[in-house]
């Protein structure tokens, strides 16, 4: 005899009951099916990004079906050959893992963990790559743009598909303002992500076109030269006590990135005792002018926005105000018309009334002389 088998959830694996709510979770099946749908319809939307190299937008729509289902394994392993083709591997990384522990049989995850397992060099790069890209970072924010540039270079060459170091060597590029090899570099950022928004917004600051980035995107980068020995052709590292670097290999450039580290590098006693005393009236003068530039673009401007803020909020306060005098004025307005109502009832009951009071408007006197004899006689 056939039995009917019990449905479970797909949340947590507990019995549907009856009324359709999971008997452990407490949500409803139908709620969970379109929730599972809505995930699978942003997988597809995004498989079809990806075969389209939009990867920046297959990231977005894969991230959305991620919401709606985060054990959907199939979004899951996308997402992973996405970040693992833009060059992010712990990325890719961390999405094959989590899909391996909510499916661990039948999973083209764990082909790919096994996949890299193999490569050990590529693992090991990993955390060399995330090193050096922190130090790149650095050196950007310390305003060390030939060192980024070189430090970048070298990530770059290790990992030719990382997008964010692309990224971020263009913006070194434009800083020093050599804005053709930002173009260069920014046409392999579309090679590998062609709707990228990051490389499409800089070149529209460069002054690019639509027409110039679609056709960025069909030209070759082969041979533009990016990765070529001579990797300070654009930049040189001019101190004093040091040489120019020349061409040669990657362990020369390090060699000079150390030896300008130590440069950059204060020793304890190295110099002696400054006399301030000296540059007092220089140092006078630019703390005044540090005090007007200070004064003209920090707390004038300030003020301006305090005075600003107060005289909306007094706007707003009188408006409030003339708002409640004229309901005011228009609730006494209505009162009055109210009681002028009830004044012209009381006038008009008086008029129609059936008993009215008798109408003295003839009389002259009191008395008639006739009264008055008679009143006299009877006395």
């Amino acid at each position: 005899m056939a039995t009917n088998r019990p449905v479970l959830c797909p949340n947590c694996g507990a019995q549907v009951r009856k009324t359709g709510y999971c008997s452990a979770c407490y949500m409803h099946i139908g709620v969970l099916k379109k929730a599972y749908n809505t995930s699978d319809y942003y997988y597809n939307v995004g498989l079809d990004k990806a075969k389209a190299r939009d990867l920046s937008g297959a990231i977005e729509s894969l991230n959305m079906s991620l919401r709606y289902n985060k054990k959907n394994v199939m979004t899951r392993n996308l997402l992973g050959l996405i970040y693992y083709e833009m060059g992010e591997l712990v990325m890719a990384l961390s999405h094959w893992v989590m899909s391996v522990n909510y499916k661990g049989s039948d999973n083209l995850a764990v082909k790919y963990l096994k996949h890299l397992r193999q490569d050990q060099t590529q693992l090991d790069s990993v955390d060399q790559i995330a090193k050096k890209f922190n130090m790149a970072l650095g050196y950007a924010e310390s305003a060390d743009y030939d060192l980024a540039i070189i430090q970048i270079k070298t990530i770059l060459s290790a990992n030719p598909h990382f997008v964010k170091g692309y990224l971020l060597l263009a913006l070194l590029y434009i800083q020093v303002n050599n804005y053709e090899k930002a173009r260069t570099t920014l046409r392999r950022v579309l090679k590998i992500d062609k709707a990228n928004p990051l490389a499409i917004h800089y070149l529209h600051e460069m002054g690019d076109t639509d027409e110039n980035i679609i056709q960025m995107r069909n030209e070759s980068v082969e041979n533009d030269g990016l990765f070529e020995d001579a990797y300070m052709e654009e930049v040189s590292v001019a101190e004093a006590n040091s040489k120019p670097v020349s061409d040669g290999p990657i362990r020369r450039l390090f060699g000079a990135i150390e030896d300008r580290y130590r440069q950059m590098t204060i020793k304890t006693g190295e110099f002696g005792e400054m006399r301030f005393a000296h540059y007092s009236g220089i140092y006078v003068m630019v703390g005044l002018v540090l005090g007007i530039l200070l004064l003209f673009f920090v707390v004038v401007p300030a003020q301006k926005r305090d005075l600003r803020k107060e005289n909306v909020n007094l706007t707003k306060e009188y408006s409030e105000e003339l708002a409640a005098k004229n309901a005011e004025i228009a609730s006494l307005n209505e009162e009055l018309l109210a009681k002028q109502g009830e004044i012209e009832d009381l006038q008009y009951g008086h008029d129609h009334a059936d008993n009215p009071l008798p109408d003295y408007s003839d009389i002259e006197h009191g008395l008639s002389e006739d009264d008055i004899n008679m009143i006299i006689q009877s006395e």
